[in-house]
């Protein structure tokens, strides 16, 4: 069974879950009769163990929320949802302080955000350098999904094909000639102005602000060629209904961004992460994309929905 509240309440007041949270979980489901980890029928309730996920306040973050948070579900945890939280200014020091015990992550902000001097770019980087980040903070992470949300520079097919545009490196020729839309803040990030200068040569673009994180002004700037590159998540319908072409980043200047469970260290469980780890093996980039997709329908289908129809698809329940 789980409950879902709409709004944060009270978020000094709960229960920190302690080392005694990780042994009566693993004690529940050790007693289970199947051997298969993610079956429904073969969990014990983990004596009405409750975690609350909380998401990010946008779309994708909320279906991530429940996709993990059923397979909990199913398994004998009872799981409140707290989506709408924020940034990490937010949801971190909730982490911290018991009132979420865990939250869909992307592994490159997440480390930037710890350790604003770390210059880990891959995957792999990322994943070696975030354990020592979340120390500190008695804070770890699961196993990292496939999938990516990251920024990326797109164009559309017909300005790729005019100037023969495959790599970010090939925007160096005709950089002068061109307008890159982007939130404020890219042109500070490490992969804006001076990233896109040292690692590919790109220098000497016009910028335009547009504040609304690749959505529909970016988009619509970009399809009307009042800017030719635009930065746009990867995860983002509108790359694939518009058929854009996003600019290989072959040298990792923009940093990775898997998704990743986050919690407070307190809650982790080896039964835990035997549930969610494969759980984030089957997430990839074309599969959260296509849930965005399905998001933004016209049905506009629920997170909770959109997360049972996954997880059924996937064999999860």
């Amino acid at each position: 069974m789980f409950t879902q509240h709409r709004t944060i309440t009270s978020r000094r007041g709960r229960l920190v879950l302690g080392a005694a949270l990780a042994l009566s979980v693993t004690a529940a489901l050790a007693g289970c009769s199947s051997g298969d980890p993610l079956g429904a029928d073969s969990a014990t309730p983990a004596d009405s163990t409750t975690i609350t996920i909380g998401s990010q306040g946008f779309a994708e973050s909320e279906i991530l929320a429940q996709i993990y948070g059923q397979v909990l579900a199913a398994n004998g945890y009872t799981v409140d949802y707290n989506p709408g939280i924020g940034s990490r200014e937010a949801f971190v020091p909730g982490l911290k302080d018991g009132s979420i015990d865990m939250i869909p992550e992307y592994s490159g902000n997440l480390l930037q955000f710890l350790d604003p001097s770390a210059s880990a770019s891959s995957s792999e980087e990322i994943a070696a350098a975030l354990p020592a980040a979340l120390e500190p903070e008695g804070l770890t992470v699961l196993d990292a999904a496939p999938a990516e949300d990251a920024d990326s520079l797109v164009v559309t097919p017909e300005f790729a094909a005019a100037n023969n545009l495959v790599t970010i490196a090939d925007l160096a020729p005709i950089a002068s000639t061109i307008t890159l839309g982007a939130n404020t803040e890219f042109q500070t990030r490490p992969y804006g102005q001076s990233g896109l200068e040292s690692v590919y040569g790109v220098t000497g673009y016009t910028f335009k602000a547009i504040d609304d994180f690749g959505g529909p002004g970016t988009l619509s700037d970009l399809l009307a060629g009042n800017i030719q590159v635009a930065d746009i998540y990867t995860t983002t319908p509108s790359i694939k209904q518009n058929n854009l072409v996003i600019l290989e980043d072959p040298e990792n200047l923009i940093a990775a961004q898997n998704v990743v469970p986050l919690m407070n260290t307190s809650v982790y469980s080896d039964a835990l992460a035997a549930l969610l780890n494969p759980v984030s093996a089957k997430l990839t980039t074309a599969g959260v994309l296509d849930l965005n997709e399905k998001s933004n329908s016209d049905a506009k289908p629920s997170p909770e929905k959109l997360a049972t129809e996954w997880l059924t698809t996937n064999g999860f329940l």
